[in-house]
């Protein structure tokens, strides 16, 4: 990775912390396609009325999760979504934090 890259990631991750950790509202959704994958998204919305994702999980067909934030933006198998979701684009559904937390808490790292 070279100096300029990470140094884009440290401000990306900076964002979305100050973003997570902020006092506004999360939104919570899961979506799945055709082949079996389930996204999970925690979105917190800016100050340009965008949602953006600040955990977002994926679990794969073959039942591999992986789990994204701020504090593990990425790795081999992917990526925190790196920009603003829209959730009727992508026919997500809704959930409350509870669901949320107890679905990320089950995938696991």
């Amino acid at each position: 990775m070279t100096q300029r890259s990470t140094m884009l990631q440290n401000r990306r991750k900076e964002a979305i912390r100050a973003l997570d950790e902020s006092d506004r509202k999360h939104w919570y959704w899961y979506g799945k396609d055709g082949d079996g994958h389930v996204w999970l998204f925690d979105a917190v919305i800016d100050d340009g009325g965008e949602y953006w994702p600040v955990r977002h999980a994926e679990l794969g067909s073959g039942g591999l999760a992986h789990r994204y934030s701020w504090n593990h933006i990425e790795d081999e198998h992917g990526f925190l979504a790196e920009g603003p979701l829209y959730p009727d684009d992508f026919g997500l559904h809704p959930l409350t934090a509870e669901e949320f937390g107890t679905l990320w808490d089950a995938l696991g790292d």
